[in-house]
């Protein structure tokens, strides 16, 4: 069973190097990054991480 994933990460520049957002499906902003890393992978996997602690779907367990 495959589920949509609710939740996408957007890497943006900023001027302290990139930052993660978190956006439902829909677009809206539920979560941005607190402080910046010095490079859009790091910043990938930040946000990563995140977005798996905090809106895991129970069904994809």
């Amino acid at each position: 069973m495959h589920s949509l994933p609710t939740h996408m990460v957007e890497i943006v520049p900023c001027e302290d190097g990139y930052r993660w957002i978190i956006r439902a499906r829909g677009g809206a902003v539920v979560e941005s990054s607190p402080y910046a890393f010095m490079s859009s992978n790091g910043a990938r996997i930040s946000g990563e991480c995140w977005k798996r602690e905090h809106f895991t779907d129970s069904q994809s367990d």
